[in-house]
């Protein structure tokens, strides 16, 4: 496993470190669906094997405790977006992010992110 970026609070926290990527209790984003998590840390990873292919994580933890992760690559280039922005609001309390979901012409299902204030 490799962290490729993380909110700062994570950064030299390895309880944190450890909740966000190793964690059994780590919920899927799709389950999130609907809903808006206020996030006060993350972590992207890369969580391939030796003979495998890249394999990128996203990772968020919620103002109520609950890990939510997705490989995704819609909602990890939607965080990256939204980060760019307003990532100084995860360690000021927390950034607002809702998660949502929309179909693709070819009638599968995909997560997206996107800022909620």
């Amino acid at each position: 496993m490799t962290i490729k970026r993380c909110s700062t609070n994570v950064e030299s926290d390895k309880k944190l470190q450890y909740k966000l990527t190793k964690s059994p209790d780590v919920q899927k984003l799709k389950d999130a669906i609907d809903t808006t998590i206020n996030v006060t840390a993350f972590c992207v990873y890369d969580d391939s094997e030796e003979d495998e292919k890249e394999k990128i994580i996203i990772t968020l933890l919620g103002d109520n405790g609950v890990v939510y992760g997705s490989n995704s690559k819609t909602a990890i280039s939607n965080f990256n977006d939204i980060t760019e922005f307003f990532e100084d609001d995860i360690v000021n309390g927390g950034m607002k992010v809702a998660v949502k979901s929309s179909v693709s012409k070819n009638g599968r299902e995909f997560i997206m992110l996107e800022y909620a204030g």
